[in-house]
């Protein structure tokens, strides 16, 4: 009885210690930012309000989510700042209040997570709720360093057009819009002729396609191409960049709202 009581001790032990270790450790900003720097992490603040509803839900649907708790732990240093709490931030040579660096970091909701590279210098405030596939795009994001090429709003547009085409493979809208994408924001003109060819396929008649493609052969040096898809382009009625633009509006619009 008592090595059986002894295993047990033992045991709950081991267990409480393996749950402990698996918790994530929030900092207060000061420390959190010496501890990213060191450990070369990204940081990662989560500003907070105690009756801020969605803080809590974050935290209970995000946060306590296990892989997302590991990915944290790997690649990330924590810290919550309740501008509504006493508290001290220097950053960048300067001290600020907790609100005062709230405000200086432009948070205008809650939650809001502020995104710092592992060398201290401020990337980004996104604004609202992050469940996990948002999450899962932050961490891409970030991984591929996309923050130096685009705003993490303008990639999570992407990540939802492209998942919208995943489901509507058949969407001459969608396949535009993602090659757009892709020949403005990664530059990746394999990939948007691809995309802008499908739109085509899709429909004959789409002047803002032939004209993106015409740009990308222009910009590759193929002349005879450019001509025709810019000809093309004309002949269905394009008018100018002012058209794609709208053209974008009208697809996120229709295919997101």
């Amino acid at each position: 009885m008592k090595k059986l009581f002894s295993l047990g001790i033992f045991l709950t032990f081991l267990i409480s210690g393996i749950s402990y270790s698996q918790s994530l450790k929030w900092h207060k900003f000061d420390e959190g930012l010496a501890l990213a720097k060191k450990q070369n992490k990204y940081l990662l603040v989560d500003f907070y309000t105690d009756w801020c509803k969605w803080c809590k839900v974050m935290e209970e649907k995000t946060y306590s989510d296990a892989n997302v708790r590991k990915t944290l732990r790997k690649s990330f240093v924590t810290v919550r700042l309740n501008p509504e709490k006493s508290g001290t931030v220097h950053f960048q040579g300067r001290e600020f209040t907790n609100a005062q660096f709230t405000q200086a970091a432009k948070v205008t909701g809650y939650p809001s997570t502020g995104l710092f590279t592992p060398k201290g210098e401020f990337i980004t405030i996104i604004t609202g709720y992050i469940d996990i596939p948002k999450f899962n795009d932050m961490v891409e994001y970030l991984n591929k360093k996309l923050y130096t090429k685009l705003r993490f709003e303008d990639y999570n547009l992407f990540k939802m057009l492209d998942s919208a085409l995943k489901k509507k493979p058949q969407n001459a809208g969608l396949n535009f819009a993602v090659g757009f994408f892709q020949k403005e924001i990664f530059q990746d003109n394999k990939k948007a002729k691809i995309y802008l060819a499908k739109a085509i396929e899709l429909n004959p008649k789409f002047a803002e396609a032939y004209a993106e493609l015409a740009l990308i052969y222009e910009n590759e040096g193929n002349v005879t191409k450019a001509k025709i898809y810019n000809g093309k382009a004309i002949k269905y009625g394009y008018k100018g960049q002012e058209q794609t633009i709208s053209k974008m509006k009208e697809i996120i619009q229709k295919e997101l709202s």
